[in-house]
């Protein structure tokens, strides 16, 4: 067996890398059921509903203030402050390219502290997703700062698919003066000629984005990113998650 130690997890939240903040962290998907059972039924009968999912993020409290750029006070305040949700990926394995994360749009729900004797002050952050969300793979992990124009790991799906998809990204760090990153993901169906599926709004500091692919769309075999960077001296983290439906 191979077991997955979890210093390896990591967790990206609107544009913020939150790994080195969190202690812990939970990521559920669920289905509701709704009962269709009749009075001539022997036996209880069900249909799916919809669906469901929440994250449920542990941690300690950073004494940065939320007047700090980037502080963790602020960065919860944008979370709250966001009412269509944030991007969030949450890769168990890390986010390396084709290792599996959880995609969603995620919105806060409760924000809790604790404070003891003989321990470091802690919070408690709930969050429902609000759309569609789904297991998938990481496409670019931020763990390398990216100077130059970049292209990402090819990930193999195995078949092509046409029931939708979520993708996210999450610019967790950027630099530089006037510094642009332009991010599109890629498809193909043979790792030969590649087109365009996704293209995200041109970046210019750290932000995050979701972008859906409809139901019908076909979705080819093969994934990659392409992320253009500009600017002098531009430096960008970023990650990708993407989820069939």
């Amino acid at each position: 067996m191979a077991f997955v130690p979890s210093h390896n997890s990591r967790v990206t939240i609107g544009d913020r890398e939150w790994s080195g903040d969190l202690t812990g962290v939970d990521s559920t998907s669920n289905v509701e059921v709704l009962e269709t059972t009749t009075l001539s039924d022997t036996s209880k009968n069900y249909i799916p509903g919809l669906n469901t999912g929440t994250l449920v993020c542990n941690g300690l409290i950073d004494s940065a203030s939320a007047g700090v750029a980037n502080s963790q006070w602020q960065d919860l305040y944008a979370i709250r402050g966001d009412s269509d949700g944030v991007p969030a990926i949450v890769g168990l394995e890390g986010l390396a390219a084709d290792k599996k994360v959880w995609v969603a749009q995620v919105t806060e729900t409760s924000w809790s502290n604790s404070s003891s004797v003989a321990g470091a002050v802690t919070f408690t952050l709930n969050l429902e997703t609000t759309g569609d969300h789904g297991s998938g793979v990481s496409l670019f992990d931020p763990a390398t700062a990216q100077t130059a124009t970049a292209t990402g790991t090819v990930v193999d799906n195995s078949s092509s698919t046409s029931t939708g998809a979520v993708a996210n990204l999450c610019v967790v760090a950027a630099s530089g003066t006037s510094p642009t990153l332009d991010a599109v993901i890629q498809h193909s169906s043979d790792n030969v000629t590649f087109s365009t599926l996704v293209t995200y709004t041109q970046a210019t500091g750290t932000t995050s984005e979701r972008k859906t692919v409809t139901t019908g769309t076909t979705i080819n075999r093969y994934l990659k990113v392409v992320a253009t960077i500009g600017g002098t001296t531009p430096s960008f983290k970023f990650a990708v998650g993407f989820a069939r439906l």
